[in-house]
């Protein structure tokens, strides 16, 4: 594998595994139960919701690891455009936060849009 394209899954999947970690921080569980409340979440379904976005963000580490396939990588970047959806929805001021929340995403999709084109037609792969 082309040592570019080796680096740029590993990046991906520590991405995905970082964002799945974060949540186990007190500061950033109460921000990321604040922020599923704005969207009209019970209280009761609030740890439920989050444990599975962490659980799809280390799925999507996994795949981005080991599983060298167009369709993982058109989930990830389904789920990067979901995730930048309901952010804009709530806080669309992150368009313009100085640090890039959510404009950063646009060159991770496109960044998984060139894995996906290099993928294509794979049949299998190996774990990296």
């Amino acid at each position: 594998m082309n040592a570019v394209f080796l680096m740029l899954r590993r990046a991906m999947a520590l991405l995905w595994l970082v964002s799945a970690a974060l949540p186990v921080l007190p500061s950033v569980q109460e921000r990321s139960l604040d922020e599923l409340m704005r969207f009209g979440f019970h209280h009761d379904r609030l740890m439920p919701l989050m444990y599975g976005a962490m659980l799809l963000d280390v799925l999507c580490a996994y795949l981005a690891l080991c599983v060298p396939r167009a369709w993982a990588w058109s989930l990830q970047i389904g789920l990067v455009t979901v995730y930048t959806v309901l952010l804009s929805i709530a806080h669309p001021a992150l368009w313009y936060d100085p640090f890039g929340a959510l404009l950063k995403n646009i060159p991770i999709i496109a960044a998984m849009a060139v894995m996906r084109a290099h993928d294509a037609g794979k049949t299998k792969g190996e774990c990296l």
